[in-house]
């Protein structure tokens, strides 16, 4: 060893002393806080151990004659040979305030007993700690930046090790299933599972009911009069259906509903449309998705079919699909169709149009233009006045407003065309080309 070494040594040992002796002169510190400020070194041992060999290294020389400023209660159980032995008397820990020995053992159980309701291949451990624990660590990591750690990752580790032996299941630090929180500023342990998606599509065979919930925006879901005590401004919605049987088999708290598009609540989708579906917080994974179809075709309203697990990333495909539709339309005209005029219709073929913001949604969508294509129009003349519209669109295209103009907002438009206004559209989504 040359000098260099020897003196780079004994610099480290010296800067080992003035980090401990300050730790130590805060007042009295417990052997897992002083060993925090030491963590990474000695690979293989606990912060505990760490600060018990730590304590006994300022006590060797404490009793060699060193002067150190420390606070002498930290040194109670020693016996020295030159100084007084320090009175015995039960201390609090000036950094974690005795939590370690105290109140994580208590959580530590509250956390066993919690995640035993749910069903989990792995867990994450995370910590919230009270202001005056959080003051106090970045004191101890500003002490010993180079060495310590935080004293929530000393948390994370004592409860995920003990919620690994006490079930079997391992820490997964990149997705876990289940999400463990240690709140210190509650003094509780919170738990939640990560979302359960399922992919699949849907019909929707009735008119009448949206594809969401629609919570009423008075009471925000508790019941009122506007809503007739219902909380929702419909009876039901494609979600709800979809969401009853698998919150019961799954014991979720609720649901997201995320589609590829959607029809209005007075359009029939008779093409299966492509949605994922968010379980929140489910306690049971495993479950027999052949069951839950079966459960939800017995609905008069909604069916589905392809049900399978997904994942968040299908979330991001299904919304940003562009998938074109075909839609059926039984359109009513103000004026007796002319079979002349009605010739015109065959002439749309990969026809562009340019479609403002509808009236009837500018309240909640901003004014802007669009350009689309129609891709063809077929009809059949169902009386005088009568029309039945086969339309195969772009996703995304305001149908509704293509057959009727909205009142100059979309051109051209098949009410322009005709020369003829509408009085009434009943409307079918009957392809959705995947």
């Amino acid at each position: 060893m040359g000098t260099e070494d020897l003196h780079n040594g004994k610099e480290s040992e010296l800067e080992i002393v003035r980090i401990a002796s300050e730790i130590l002169n805060i007042g009295y510190v417990c052997n897992i806080c002083l060993g925090r400020t030491f963590s990474k070194l000695l690979y293989g041992k606990t912060n505990e151990d760490k600060g018990k060999i730590v304590r006994d290294f300022i006590a060797l020389l404490l009793d060699s004659g060193l002067n150190i400023n420390v606070k002498m209660e930290n040194f109670q159980e020693y016996n020295f040979r030159r100084l007084e032995k320090v009175q015995s008397n039960k201390s609090v820990c000036s950094v974690c305030e005795n939590i370690f020995t105290e109140i994580i053992p208590k959580l530590v159980k509250e956390a066993i007993k919690k995640v035993r309701a749910y069903e989990f291949e792995n867990f994450l451990v995370g910590t919230v700690l009270n202001k005056t624990l959080y003051e106090k660590d970045q004191m101890i990591l500003k002490i010993s930046p180079d060495y310590s750690e935080s004293i929530k990752d000393e948390i994370n580790r004592i409860v995920g090790k003990s919620v690994g032996e006490k079930t079997g299941k391992s820490v997964n630090y990149s997705d876990p299933q289940l999400q463990i929180l240690v709140n210190l500023k509650k003094l509780k342990i919170e738990v939640k599972s990560k979302s359960l998606y399922i992919y699949g599509g849907y019909k929707k065979l009735v008119r009448g009911i949206p594809q969401t919930t629609w919570y009423c925006k008075r009471c925000k879901g508790k019941g009122c009069k506007k809503c007739n005590w219902r909380g929702k401004m419909y009876r039901s919605s494609v979600q709800q259906i979809i969401e009853k049987p698998l919150i019961k088999m799954t014991k979720g708290k609720k649901s997201s509903f995320h589609g590829s598009g959607r029809e209005d609540i007075d359009v029939r989708c008779l093409d299966y449309r492509p949605f994922v579906i968010e379980i929140v917080d489910p306690k049971v994974r495993s479950i027999d998705l052949d069951k839950v179809k079966t459960e939800i075709n017995r609905s008069k309203y909604v069916q589905v079919s392809d049900l399978k697990f997904a994942s968040k990333e299908d979330v991001i495909a299904v919304k940003e699909a562009k998938n074109d539709k075909v839609y059926k339309a039984i359109v009513t005209f103000n004026k007796k169709l002319d079979k002349k005029e009605l010739e015109k219709l065959s002439n749309i073929k990969s026809v562009r149009i340019l479609q403002k913001t509808p009236i009837r949604v500018l309240h909640r969508r901003a004014d802007l233009l669009r350009e689309r294509v129609v891709k063809n129009v077929e009809y059949r003349i169902l009386g005088k006045r009568r029309l039945e519209l086969i339309i195969e669109c772009d996703a995304g295209t305001y149908v509704k407003e293509f057959i009727h103009g909205d009142n100059g907002r979309t051109k051209p438009s098949i009410a322009e065309i005709l020369q003829n206004n509408v009085r009434k559209i009943i409307l079918d989504v009957i392809g959705i080309r995947k």
